[in-house]
């Protein structure tokens, strides 16, 4: 799913002073209409209509002074004088006036994504605690289909502000996600809608069950992910299962690992960082933080050695940050296909 390409446009409320230059640009555009602004807009590359298309498809009805003010920094004369009209419907007549329709359509489908994954963008900007307490008064099954449109890291740190038995029912329902019912999706569209934001929801998801609670455990404490795969356990084995299986975490380096490829995750990790998620795992990991030291040159594992023995102790908030950044670059890697993790065996 593609990523907004800019922030939804608000609706000003007079001069139109709070408007970006793109923004403007759009007004000034859509001003002109698709006649006029034509030959104008021949002169865009794609990436340039795509800005006018999210801007365009943002905009509501725009009044008369407002367009005024923004016309008259462009030079432009106004025309008739009457308020403008935005939309997708606006931004589409717009480009078929330069495009061909795979052009108009491949922007437009953009767009159309861009503007439905503004809500869990929003949702994933605001603090977590406020979102917590926002989902501690849903139903259980709203919870977790929010937190499973958000990161992993963010959806962790809304998890761990959440009460205990809430939070653990919400990561069981997280297994139902990706089949909801119909009314299950209307209940967090009037839920959304009515108590946190003002977008359309997208529920789409193609993420298996045990890939959305493991993505949760891999980004939590060690505490609260031990009180979660417990409580999984008991209720549902099965899942349980296949959620470790698909876990990573600073304890499965020397399981998942292969040992040629640790010098390239060495040099791709801040060296801080990795020291102090060596220092903080070897009091849980120390067969995770010898493969690593293991399968480096030796000159770089006696300085590292003698750089951790060194150091002062490690908060355990601290070492879990630097120990979930070292498992993100791990995975970074692998995505990008510069190394092949081991999947274990159930």
């Amino acid at each position: 799913m593609n990523k907004p390409l800019s922030a939804p446009l608000p609706t000003p409320a007079n001069t139109g002073t709070e408007f970006s230059s793109s923004q403007k640009a759009a007004i000034v555009l859509a001003a002109l209409g698709p006649e006029l602004a034509s030959p104008l807009m021949r002169d865009l590359d794609e990436a340039q209509l795509r800005c006018f298309a999210v801007s365009i498809s943002a905009l509501r009805r725009v009044p008369q002074a407002v367009i005024l003010n923004v016309i008259s920094e462009f030079m432009v004369a106004m025309g008739d004088g009457a308020d403008i009209s935005g939309g997708t419907d606006a931004a589409r007549r717009m480009l078929e006036a330069v495009l061909d329709t795979q052009q108009v359509n491949r922007i437009m489908g953009d767009v159309d994504g861009s503007m439905n994954r503004s809500l869990w963008d929003q949702m994933g900007q605001a603090p977590s605690a406020v979102v917590a307490r926002f989902l501690q008064n849903e139903h259980p099954q709203t919870a977790a289909v929010v937190l499973s449109e958000l990161r992993s890291d963010r959806a962790a740190s809304v998890l761990e502000h959440l009460e205990t038995t809430f939070a653990q029912n919400v990561v069981l329902r997280l297994s139902r996600v990706p089949r909801l019912e119909t009314k299950v999706v209307s209940l967090v569209e009037a839920v959304i809608q009515r108590d946190f934001l003002s977008v359309a929801l997208d529920g789409s998801d193609t993420r298996s069950p045990a890939d959305l609670i493991a993505g949760l455990m891999n980004n939590v404490s060690g505490t609260v992910r031990t009180d979660m795969l417990g409580h999984l356990e008991n209720r549902d084995p099965e899942l349980s299962t296949e959620v470790q299986r698909v876990m990573f975490t600073f304890g499965d380096i020397v399981k998942r690992v292969e040992p040629r490829d640790v010098g390239g995750i060495v040099r791709n990790m801040d060296e801080t960082t990795l020291l102090v998620a060596l220092k903080s795992g070897s009091a849980f990991s120390e067969e995770s933080v010898q493969f690593m030291l293991s399968n480096i040159s030796k000159r770089l594992a006696e300085r590292f050695t003698e750089e951790i023995n060194q150091m002062p102790d490690v908060k355990l908030k601290d070492g879990e940050k630097a120990q979930s950044e070292l498992i993100g670059e791990i995975r970074a890697l692998a995505q990008r296909g510069e190394l092949t993790l081991i999947m274990p065996e159930v």
